[in-house]
């Protein structure tokens, strides 16, 4: 790195400040010595937790990798059993939540990996994934993200968007009118082929072009960081891919719909995509996307507290006045 006093040109003799001083961008702390570094971000999913972990070393062969978990402040012994079971991964123990995005980055930034993977703890692998995804990609250089298929418990393909968020399907989500099904349409088609977007559940990434736009943006604390990354990747001219020859098993949510933490989620996932459209949507959309969201917490507000007076009302978050309330008066 430069030192600061660089700067100073006026008090430096003119040899010196003729010079080019290089200073060092990288967000990494170490050269890529090695294959893959392997990232899962953990929440509350011991159990979930520790079959990942397994699944991962029964079926990673071939490559010369590393394991991070980052372990978000769980309170259900997460980093204890990881600790104790596995104890030659690198385990990083967070004293609070700082959601998804700083937490891997933590990792990232001390990951030794010419590709990075970032991987649910509810996920599961059923074959030597990794190894022929590395190998496709150093095959194949002008893709610079990549995700599997992405399969459910009873092995049926998940749908994935494989085109970039439009204000228009934001505006179906916020509606509830988003048809995920709608999806599949989109995943037709046989072998590996290059996309506008992937999923996160299972997100390859080739160390160069984190080097190149950066890491994840920590600003997202749960939710539209991959549509976020693929944006930046494409804009740097670099390629992402869907790459259906290998899957990967996610049990899907099972982070996110924690009953204790739904609130907080709901809440994040709100002002993720407040920040999401103010940085790549219009004034116009914004305004009308924010708009209606207002609209759709309102409508919430008077249907719970309809159920509320009816005695109809759950104890979870989407029966909350409170939180109806925070959300319908939040900026």
């Amino acid at each position: 790195h430069a030192d600061s006093s660089y700067n100073r040109g006026s008090d430096l003799p003119k040899a010196l400040t003729d010079q080019v001083v290089m200073v060092d961008t990288s967000p990494f702390s170490h050269l890529p010595t090695l294959d893959l570094s392997i990232v899962v971000v953990s929440f509350n999913t011991r159990d979930l937790l520790l079959d990942c972990l397994e699944s991962v070393q029964t079926n990673t062969i071939g490559l010369e990798s590393e394991i991070f978990v980052v372990d978000n402040a769980s309170i259900d012994g997460s980093a204890d059993a990881v600790s104790k079971k596995f104890p030659q991964i690198q385990l990083i123990r967070n004293q609070e939540n700082k959601g998804l995005s700083s937490a891997a980055n933590q990792a990232f930034r001390e990951s030794r990996g010419r590709f990075v993977v970032l991987l649910n703890s509810d996920t599961v692998l059923m074959e030597n994934s990794f190894f022929k995804i590395v190998q496709f990609l150093n095959e194949n250089e002008e893709f610079s993200v990549l995700s599997p298929q992405i399969i459910d418990q009873s092995d049926h393909p998940f749908p994935m968007r494989l085109w970039q968020d439009s204000p228009e399907d934001a505006l179906l989500k916020i509606l509830g009118k988003y048809n995920p099904a709608d999806e599949f349409k989109g995943m037709v088609g046989k072998g590996p082929r290059e996309v506008e977007a992937v999923g996160g559940s299972c997100f390859f990434i080739r160390r160069t072009i984190m080097e190149s736009v950066g890491l994840l943006d920590e600003k997202h604390f749960l939710y539209n960081e991959e549509d976020d990354f693929c944006r930046r990747t494409r804009k740097a001219e670099q390629k992402i891919c869907y790459f259906p020859e290998t899957s990967v098993k996610h049990l899907l949510g099972q982070s996110t719909h924690q009953p204790e933490h739904r609130e907080k989620v709901i809440v994040e996932t709100y002002k993720s995509n407040l920040y999401f459209y103010s940085k790549y949507y219009s004034c116009g959309w914004n305004f009308i996307l924010r708009s209606l969201y207002k609209v759709t917490f309102l409508a919430g507000l008077v249907r719970s507290a309809f159920r509320h007076l009816t005695g109809s009302a759950t104890q979870s978050a989407d029966d909350s006045l409170r939180l109806k309330l925070k959300l319908l008066f939040s900026p």
